[in-house]
């Protein structure tokens, strides 16, 4: 049922009304026995939110913290500080921005693509809503749940970021505090990329510091401003 179910929103994505999860078109389709898909899910409520559980757990993104190319880019970056004998604070600032500005503008393109992130902002849109959605305040406890694990995957990816460039999380915030942030800033971007890519896409050349002008993506401006606000060096 599942894995039918997962097939499905990967062509047609998750409507808001769930319309397109039906329990009895599903149960044909999967050839399983009625009997036990009502043991297992009583309603579609139940099947849905087991349903978006499954396409997180199934997304490598979601155990990483990152998509498979934009956690490349970060280890590459990580390990050129750890393999550089001496390095001064200011060249790993540097660093730090060009990880940022490359990782971020591939990573806000991969986010879209993912489905486990679609299903998740159509289930987060239908309780912005404000309308009588299904099993709404489940619903809402298993997005919580979603949230909160991959914070702390977060958290512990900037963790070794900060100790790979030799920053330390300022007084009063945490890395947990860093990652919802950075996560908050992303899901705002990625909603207004989806009505005007074209604004939100165009590169932004800038100059941060002696390394000179760079492209940049908003987003991996927001994400390194954001980034210098609650860290500091350790030097």
């Amino acid at each position: 049922m599942l894995a039918v179910a997962v097939d499905r929103v990967r062509e047609q994505g998750l409507r808001l009304d769930y319309a397109n999860i039906e329990l009895e078109d599903l149960i044909r389709a999967a050839g399983v026995p009625r009997s036990t898909v009502f043991r297992i899910w009583p309603d579609r409520v139940a099947f849905v939110a087991d349903l978006v559980r499954a396409l997180f757990e199934a997304d490598a993104g979601f155990e990483t913290g990152f998509d498979g190319e934009t956690l490349l880019a970060l280890e590459r970056a990580v390990a050129a500080q750890r393999d550089a004998d001496t390095i001064s604070p200011q060249a790993r600032e540097a660093a730090l921005r060009d990880a940022v500005r490359i990782a971020v503008t591939h990573n806000i393109v991969a986010v879209e693509s993912s489905v486990a992130w679609r299903a998740y902002k159509t289930m987060s849109a239908a309780l912005a809503s404000g309308d009588a959605v299904p099993g709404g305040e489940g619903i809402r406890a298993m997005l919580s749940d979603i949230e909160d694990r991959y914070l702390d995957r977060m958290a512990q990816m900037y963790q070794g970021l900060n100790s790979a460039f030799g920053l330390r999380m300022r007084d009063g915030v945490t890395a947990r505090d860093l990652a919802l942030a950075i996560v908050a800033m992303v899901d705002g971007i990625s909603d207004h990329r989806r009505i005007n890519p074209e604004m939100v896409d165009a590169p932004r050349v800038v100059a941060f510091g002696p390394e000179g002008t760079r492209e940049w993506h908003l987003a991996g401006m927001a994400v390194y401003g954001i980034y210098a606000a609650f860290t500091e060096s350790v030097d």
